[in-house]
């Protein structure tokens, strides 16, 4: 019931008014922005509403980031969604080499070294920022959700099950273009799985931070520094290529980065550290 109580009400309401915007035309508009930004909220004030009317607990994990005994964790959660958003880009473009493109860096008349060095400087300190925002959907999907279906059915297949609703939570954005653009092969459908894939790999991540620091902020931050990076990528792409592969995070190619190299490799740092 505390589940279901949950998904009602995390997935009615956000959806409705996605729609809504969707059906006005607002899509990629400075409202639709804002109003998306404030929707990454709506996971916590569902937790928080089934904590009032069920007596369960908002989240399980500690609201104190517990940095001092968890330095070295956060520093990877702050910085691995940069290192994937380059493993990504290098290794896409290493497949798809008709799709890279300078265009959007001429623009700017800057060259590349010098681009990358000012969104490099830019993306850390985004993360701080996103992490606000990002917050809202760790409080639900990390403290909430996790933890009751943990109690069900175990921490692996709570992993999966929270990062399949939580793909399917995006799914009117994506429709709509958002992540993987609208001329991709087998839209929308494959690109609702490529958004499940990818919340599969880093909510399993998010998950894990969690569970190691006992802490939300922990995959609060690293979830903050994803939305920083992930479509660092995307700058490089010649306009008219479809991006459901990548190299943005959300895309095939770089969930599989991610959940072959990404995710145990920090996962084995974290525990070293």
């Amino acid at each position: 019931m505390n589940i279901l109580l949950y998904l009602i009400i995390s997935f009615v309401i956000p959806w409705a008014i996605w729609i809504v915007m969707n059906a006005y035309g607002l899509f990629g508009s400075s409202v639709y922005m804002a109003v998306s930004a404030i929707l990454m909220w709506l996971p916590a004030v569902s937790a928080a509403i089934v904590h009032l009317v069920r007596k369960t607990p908002m989240i399980r994990y500690s609201w104190r980031s517990e940095i001092r005994k968890n330095t070295g964790c956060y520093l990877i959660a702050w910085f691995s969604p940069l290192f994937l958003a380059f493993a990504g880009c290098i290794v896409y473009f290493s497949i798809f080499r008709n799709d890279f493109s300078l265009a959007s860096i001429e623009m700017t008349a800057m060259t590349v070294s010098q681009f990358m060095l000012i969104t490099v400087a830019a993306i850390i300190p985004a993360a701080l920022f996103n992490m606000l925002f990002a917050l809202g959907e760790e409080i639900g999907w990390r403290g909430f959700l996790y933890p009751e279906l943990s109690d069900r059915v175990g921490k692996a297949k709570a992993c999966l099950i929270t990062g399949i609703i939580w793909g399917l939570w995006h799914t009117p954005i994506n429709i709509m273009g958002y992540n993987y653009g609208l001329g991709y092969p087998g839209y929308p459908v494959s690109g609702i799985a490529a958004m499940c894939l990818s919340c599969i790999v880093l909510g399993t991540w998010e998950s894990y931070l969690a569970d190691r620091t006992d802490s939300i902020w922990a995959p609060a931050l690293f979830h903050g520094s994803i939305n920083a990076s992930g479509a660092l990528g995307l700058v490089f792409m010649r306009p008219d290529a479809p991006y459901l592969l990548g190299p943005g995070i959300t895309g095939i190619i770089p969930s599989i980065i991610a959940g072959l190299v990404l995710v145990p490799v920090c996962q084995k740092a974290c525990e070293k550290l």
